[in-house]
């Protein structure tokens, strides 16, 4: 089904037209539209206005003046014209000086030809000064005001000045009102002066603020790639802990070969043995791999991949990792229900953290103790997932600052303080939460929220 396209009403179609001008300038852009406005409507109300008097007989002139008063009218409106015309083009100011000019050239013969008594009321010479002050600037205000009194002069010296009595003398209003167009040309004068300077102060302070912001922008540019090369530092040397820890599982599979040279090996149970242990080589190895395309993403700023998975599973098929990661007197406790747990994130990064938290109860029980992981459905749409051990458990300042990167209370060399950092990374990345809750001396609690997914 075709839809037609909304109309635009013609209001809104003739203001859009106005604006469209080929001006760089923003103050004489913003002025267009009210420019051409005006000089329209001088183009046609003056010669509306000439039409209706002359059918209707109020016209009294003839022969000459009446000459001099339509040609007067026709060429202010064709001025007007060609200054919309001008602006139209981009050439604003060029516009409105050629059309003052002619509107001077105009006022010269009105005066000349009817005097000044009849043009005394005219308001030409107001839109005129206000016109080049705020348009063109102050050169062009004082010609314009320069240019009235020899306008005015000539009107009172012409044969029409004073009428037909002509008594009096001609010119004895001319200093009153050139002082009067010189309060007004003063006046103008200092507010667009005022005007100007302001808008060149904005103008100035929005280019400076410009720069700032594009001096601002290139500072964090070079930051973050400073950070980013701090960065891969810190990276590759807690990559290198975690391969340590893969190695370290690799090492405990492979010690199960002693089982080949004792006296009474079974075939069948060892063998199962073995197989296990090949199978866990098999899956460190993959964690290896994991571990080594995570540095390479991070160099290559590549985003995770996340994909939906069941939690549960993904958790048993750890578990002999993470025994590895202990000595025999520490007790790997896994709880997961029978039923699946969806949930979409980046599964080997849940490996990885859950490798961390391994690593972290390892270093806080040297003396043995208990590393349980339990993964409960709540219900409410959140898989939880709580690692809890029976260490050394963290004072309240210590917790504060966990999962802040690269602080660590490990000696240097044994840690890097990023692990419980990518953890909760990792959690707010998949929509979850990761919370710690510790007691010196009564281990550590890690409750890690994931959503659930359908």
């Amino acid at each position: 089904m075709s839809h037609a396209s909304p109309r635009v009403a013609p209001g809104r179609r003739l203001a859009a037209w106005l604006r469209r001008v080929p001006i760089a300038d923003p103050v004489d852009r913003r002025n267009a539209p009210a420019l051409q406005v005006l000089l329209l409507f001088l183009g046609i109300e003056i010669p509306l206005n000439k039409g209706y008097h002359l059918l209707s007989g109020h016209v009294s002139m003839t022969g000459a003046r009446l000459a001099v008063d339509l040609g007067t009218d026709v060429a202010i409106a064709g001025a007007a014209f060609f200054a919309v015309w001008m602006i139209r083009r981009g050439r604003l100011r060029q516009g409105i000086a050629a059309f003052l000019t002619i509107l001077m050239g105009c006022a010269v013969a009105a005066n000349l030809a009817f005097g000044h008594q009849l043009q005394a009321f005219d308001p030409y010479p107001m839109v005129m000064l206000t016109t080049a002050a705020l348009v063109i600037g102050r050169r062009a205000l004082w010609i314009v005001y320069a240019c009235i009194p020899v306008v005015f002069a000539l009107g009172m010296a012409s044969p029409w000045g004073l009428g037909p009595a002509r008594s009096g003398n001609a010119f004895q209003n001319l200093p009153s009102l050139a002082f009067s167009y010189l309060m007004i040309a003063i006046v103008l004068d200092r507010t667009v002066a005022a005007l100007r300077e302001t808008l060149w102060k904005a103008q100035r302070s929005a280019q400076q603020l410009r720069e700032q912001m594009i001096e601002r922008e290139r500072m964090r540019e070079r930051m973050l790639h400073m950070q980013k090369i701090e960065s891969v530092g810190h990276l590759a040397s807690g990559v290198s802990h975690d391969f340590n820890n893969v190695l370290g599982a690799i090492v405990g599979y492979t010690a199960e070969r002693h089982r080949l040279e004792e006296l009474d090996f079974d075939p069948e149970p060892d063998a199962r043995r073995m197989g296990e242990a090949l199978e866990g080589i098999e899956l460190a190895a993959q964690h290896g791999i994991a571990l080594s395309r995570k540095l390479l993403s991070f160099s290559r700023r590549e985003l995770a991949v996340p994909a939906r998975f069941d939690a549960a599973q993904a958790l048993a098929d750890l578990v002999p990792m993470l025994r590895q990661l202990f000595d025999g007197r520490v007790d790997v406790v896994l709880d997961v229900p029978d039923t699946p747990v969806p949930v979409c994130l980046d599964r080997s990064q849940l490996d990885l953290v859950m490798l961390n938290f391994a690593a972290n109860a390892r270093d806080a029980m040297p003396g043995g103790g208990r590393f349980g992981v339990t993964l409960r459905d709540t219900g409410d749409g959140w898989a939880r997932i709580v690692v809890a051990d029976t260490g050394q458990g963290m004072p309240p300042e210590v917790m504060r600052q966990a999962f802040e990167p690269f602080f660590t209370t490990k000696p240097a060399g044994e840690g890097t303080g990023l692990g419980l950092a990518v953890a909760r990374e990792m959690a707010q990345e998949a929509g979850g939460t990761l919370t710690v809750d510790s007691t010196p001396g009564r281990g550590t609690r890690f409750t890690l929220q994931l959503p659930r997914v359908a």
